[in-house]
């Protein structure tokens, strides 16, 4: 879901209040944003672990100036014009517009289209996209503490690709899916049953009764 600036309120039904996640990671995580939009959760989670490395990736650019602009003050958060992937290259990305410009997706809309008609895919993009595992071996980086994945579908087919450093990961929070919005998404229940498999645990949801998508937090056990 599109993200807001600042701490989310209790009442907010698709929200998993991020100061939980000091009892999951140490004090100076790495951490993965992606689809890291204009910055706000990138600039909760810096603010929430001072001393952590924080990646943002957000392929759209116009989002990802804003993206720059919004997190220039942070040294611990660094940038990349980038969509994390099953595949290095490029790639179409569907891009949104209308009441909201954070739906953008490497997959088709389906069901959001139906789900959302508030929000339009009249335009593509060309997204360049590489895997986590590659961009941490450019990186030299060894393991990621934290992913935070909003991805529109494509969480999924990115953490099928992350072999070497999905083990690394102490925990996730994924939007999920519990009917089709995207072509060929993964739905939550696939989903949990997939990293259950790989040693994690739902911790948290935050997926309100009807709803199309909502967020959810694993951790490894």
């Amino acid at each position: 879901m599109e993200q807001k600036w600042g701490l989310k309120k209790p009442s907010d039904p698709y929200s998993i209040p991020k100061h939980i996640l000091r009892k999951y990671l140490p004090a100076n995580p790495v951490i993965i944003d992606c689809g890291a939009h204009v910055g706000a959760d990138s600039v909760e989670l810096a603010k929430i672990f001072p001393k952590a490395s924080v990646h943002s990736f957000e392929p759209v650019p116009t989002i990802y100036n804003h993206l720059k602009q919004n997190t220039r003050h942070y040294q611990n958060i660094t940038c990349y014009q980038l969509a994390l992937n099953d595949n290095n290259g490029i790639a179409k990305m569907y891009v949104s517009s209308g009441s909201s410009d954070a739906s953008s997706s490497l997959l088709v809309p389906t069901g959001h289209l139906s789900e959302h008609p508030d929000i339009y895919f009249d335009n593509t993009i060309e997204a360049k996209t590489i895997t986590l595992d590659s961009w941490a071996s450019q990186n030299n980086i060894k393991q990621v503490d934290f992913l935070w994945l909003d991805m529109q579908g494509a969480e999924f087919n990115m953490l099928t690709a992350s072999v070497d450093i999905l083990p690394t990961v102490k925990a996730i929070h994924a939007e999920v899916s519990t009917r089709e919005t995207y072509k060929g998404g993964v739905l939550y229940n696939d989903f949990k049953k997939w990293l259950e498999e790989r040693g994690f645990v739902v911790s948290a949801e935050a997926i309100p009764s009807g709803a199309d998508m909502g967020n959810v937090l694993f951790v490894r056990q």
